[in-house]
């Protein structure tokens, strides 16, 4: 029986954490399994906890530092987790109350508390990294006689919600942020009050989706139909349609009609088990990885129709962006001019898509301008880190045009990446190409844990550095 207490990892303020990669020549083909869906498993912990049921969750090993954040935070709020290993042995825990899942752990079985459930935490609802979990832990916390304090990391403390705050005001909350110039961390003194939901609550969701989601996924707990009037042009929109298709399945009451969204309560019912599909998005960097390293990729666990929540463009683009993607296999192709690539329910993949045209055919990203709203501005981090490697970029308003065929450098300096996981794993399959130093060391563990394993083992040398900051 697989056993253990986890433990984060820590280092000093004064150093900086550096990979050094160097070129060698890679494995000629490389198994890329792509890790769960946090879009997909976030949402089902959200949904799953307010239910008074077991639910098995399977395909949950490596789920990343967002997921655990979400169920950490759930965990302090009474909800409970059973672990278990590929043989069906429960792991043990000598903490329960804020444990990273086994390195073992396959299955998680969710025993949620219902709708009026949750209890009072009994500290600080951290959500490090990750905008998902902070949004959708304020919408559930809503309904609670608070305070209740949620907080991230200084990335997360950096990105605006303030379209969550003022909803949660227009229902009746007490919203204190703490901290002057900062998102985070903020002070929710509930709970909602039915004379204001029963006014309709006002919500902005052009810079992301995940306001909506919020309160789509909370509204088995309303205490009176609502109704929601959404402004702005929508971004994202194949997530919040996968938040409303799991809550219809789930038994909710949500319906779309012009820009309005109506909510009614309703009773929870939850299937006895849910299955996480792979995380579409993630083959971004297979793609990435496959040009620059010149082999051929197996990917692993690539999610079918719907379940791709919009990052289907990367199979239906690959031959176009210089990728022949036959099966499970993904090797370099020819190309045959610039391409026009609309992300505008895909801006995950924005910096190793760019990065991979600028290699490859060169050609135009458009509908991202809500992509400077991740955990970097991440329009022109991307231009910037591609800068680092030489090859040239043109920002755009809601995206990146590039020159196709550039030849990439080895960069001269260690690349900065913003804290933000999809710069850093893009910068590091560059570097996998040119050699050179990037910056951080862990930032892959937010959504693909076995990122850098995965490369050591396909024979690429890395390096971890700890390096006085200021040297």
């Amino acid at each position: 029986m697989a056993k253990g207490t986890a433990k984060g990892e820590s280092s000093s303020l004064s150093q900086v954490n550096i990979l050094r990669i160097n070129v060698g020549k890679p494995s000629s083909f490389i198994k890329w399994q792509l890790p769960p869906s946090k879009s997909h498993l976030i949402r089902a912990l959200a949904l799953f906890s307010q239910s008074n049921q077991k639910v098995i969750v399977d395909n949950v090993a490596n789920s990343g530092e967002d997921v655990q954040a979400m169920r950490t935070c759930l965990i302090q709020m009474g909800v409970e987790f059973d672990d278990y290993d590929s043989t069906g042995h429960k792991i043990e825990y000598n903490d329960v109350t804020n444990v990273k899942p086994h390195p073992d752990t396959v299955r998680w079985v969710v025993k949620g508390v219902g709708i009026d459930g949750f209890k009072q935490p009994g500290r600080v609802l951290n959500a490090m990294n990750s905008g998902t979990a902070l949004r959708f832990l304020a919408g559930l916390v809503a309904r609670m006689n608070g305070p209740v304090t949620l907080d991230g990391d200084q990335s997360l403390r950096r990105r605006d919600s303030s379209a969550m705050w003022d909803s949660l005001r227009q229902a009746g909350l007490d919203v204190s942020l703490t901290q002057a110039n900062q998102h985070l961390p903020v002070v929710l003194q509930g709970p909602w009050k039915k004379e204001k939901l029963a006014q309709g609550i006002d919500l902005e969701i052009s810079h992301s989706s995940q306001p909506l989601s919020s309160w789509i996924l909370a509204s088995a707990a309303l205490p009176c139909n609502v109704q929601l009037n959404l402004s702005g042009k929508g971004v994202s929109n194949r997530h919040s349609k996968l938040t409303a298709k799991m809550v219809d399945v789930a038994g909710g009451q949500i319906h779309f009609k012009d820009n309005q969204c109506s909510l009614s309560p309703y009773a929870l019912k939850i299937d006895e088990s849910y299955t996480v599909p792979g995380d579409a998005s993630m083959a971004s960097f297979a793609m990435l990885a496959a040009y620059c390293l010149n082999t051929k990729i197996k990917l692993l666990g690539w999610p079918e129709g719907a379940q791709a929540i919009g990052h289907e463009i990367l199979f239906k683009s690959a031959i176009e962006c210089g990728i022949k993607w036959s099966g499970e296999v993904l090797e370099q192709a020819p190309t045959s001019g610039p391409v026009l690539l609309d992300v505008i329910d895909s801006n995950d993949i924005l910096p190793p898509l760019a990065a991979l045209l600028c290699l490859g055919p060169g050609g135009r990203i458009i509908g991202a301008s809500h992509a400077a709203y991740k955990e970097s501005n991440r329009l022109s981090r991307t231009v910037e880190i591609l800068e680092s490697f030489g090859l040239r970029a043109t920002l755009l308003k809601d995206g990146i045009e590039v020159e196709g065929g550039q030849i990439p450098i080895q960069p001269s300096h260690p690349v900065e990446t913003f804290d933000d996981h999809r710069i850093y794993m893009t910068a590091v399959l560059l570097a996998a190409k040119t050699g050179g130093e990037v910056i951080g060391q862990t930032l892959h563990h937010v959504a693909d844990e076995n990122f850098l394993q995965r490369l050591e083992n396909a024979g690429i040398h890395i390096e971890r550095l700890h390096v006085e900051a200021g040297n």
